[in-house]
């Protein structure tokens, strides 16, 4: 809250306490009253008199708290709303994410690779305050979940439900997913567009090769980030034991095929990173933020709604009621 016109405290609240000293202190003193009874016990027993004294004391209570509102609405408060316009365009970016089987491996505990991918994705929309961001899953096919939006709320909730198996058909078809994101940016008249690609295995399905994608991607000024998710020492899946129940079993073997991911991201301008743990992926997120920031000239507007005449109706109401007591019921004692 803010005060369009603070001049009228520094002008009228020194008067009112100087009246309230005057009338109530120094007066009162000067011209002391009082009045001689042979007793006073019976004064005592008017309980109606008693109450009206105590309610005409209340009032001028009143009628100094009536003046301090008038005073605050002659300051008129106001209630200020920020608004944001930015008058450039950001960075239009679609995140790739995997989601076949292997995603389910528990290497990122005490989340899976997918959950921990879901969770960093999220975390990394918030960031992106004035870029479009857009969603798309893949695994044996690759499907746009999301389109280029800045509704943040509604694309972290996508990700939010996304599961394993979403596409219906596992495998991994990394070109397939860059190419389904270079159709979604390659009509965007944005100065930098960029996908981000999140996979933990090596393309073995899809109608198109990564690299022929990418040089596509290229060829509409298209950045490609390539994230390999998954631990050096290999994945690690529950199986159901015949003897021993469900047990962790290790696969010793890498699937993620690092120098294709490379060859990708590099063909683009961008970056390859490997994420081994939920930190490391945080971590490589960050980066590249910082890598991608969007220049954004940003204009705050403040939209201020006046409050005065909430103040100044409480300042009648409680002149009026004194008023209305001191001529009717207090206008004369019993």
């Amino acid at each position: 809250m803010r005060f369009a016109n603070p001049i009228f405290f520094v002008i009228f609240l020194p008067l009112l306490i100087l009246v309230y000293f005057y009338v109530n202190v120094f007066k009162t003193k000067l011209f002391r009253t009082h009045m001689d009874f042979s007793r006073v016990n019976f004064l005592k027993e008017l309980s109606v008199f008693n109450l009206k004294a105590r309610l005409y004391k209340l009032l001028q209570v009143f009628k100094y708290i009536a003046l301090i509102f008038a005073i605050i609405a002659l300051a008129r408060p106001q209630e200020g709303k920020v608004f944001e316009e930015s008058n450039d365009q950001g960075i239009d970016i679609v995140m790739a994410l995997d989601t076949s089987s292997s995603m389910s491996s528990l290497d990122f505990k005490p989340l899976n690779r997918m959950e921990a991918a879901k969770k960093v994705t999220c975390d990394f929309i918030r960031e992106r305050k004035y870029d479009r961001v857009g969603l798309v899953i893949f695994s044996g096919l690759a499907f746009t979940q999301c389109p280029l939006t800045t509704d943040k709320t509604s694309l972290i909730e996508f990700v939010k439900n996304i599961n394993i198996g979403d596409t219906g058909l596992d495998g991994t078809a990394v070109g397939s997913a860059i190419m389904t994101s270079v159709n979604r940016l390659k009509d965007s008249k944005v100065k930098s567009k960029i996908i981000i690609v999140v996979t933990d295995g090596n393309n073995n399905t899809g109608e198109i090769d990564p690299i022929t994608a990418s040089k596509i991607a290229q060829n509409y000024n298209i950045k490609i980030y390539t994230i390999g998710v998954g631990s050096l020492e290999g994945a690690i899946y529950q199986v159901k034991d015949p003897f021993f129940g469900i047990r962790e079993v290790r696969s010793s073997q890498d699937a993620i095929n690092e120098d294709v991911l490379k060859d990708i991201a590099a063909s683009t301008g961008g970056k390859y990173f490997r994420a081994q743990d939920t930190k490391s992926f945080e971590d490589i997120m960050q980066q590249i933020n910082k890598l991608e920031k969007s220049e954004i000239k940003v204009t705050q507007h403040t939209s201020y709604n006046e409050l005065y005449k909430t103040f100044l109706l409480i300042s009648l109401c409680l002149l009026l009621i004194t008023v209305v007591l001191e001529n009717t019921y207090l206008r004369k004692l019993p």
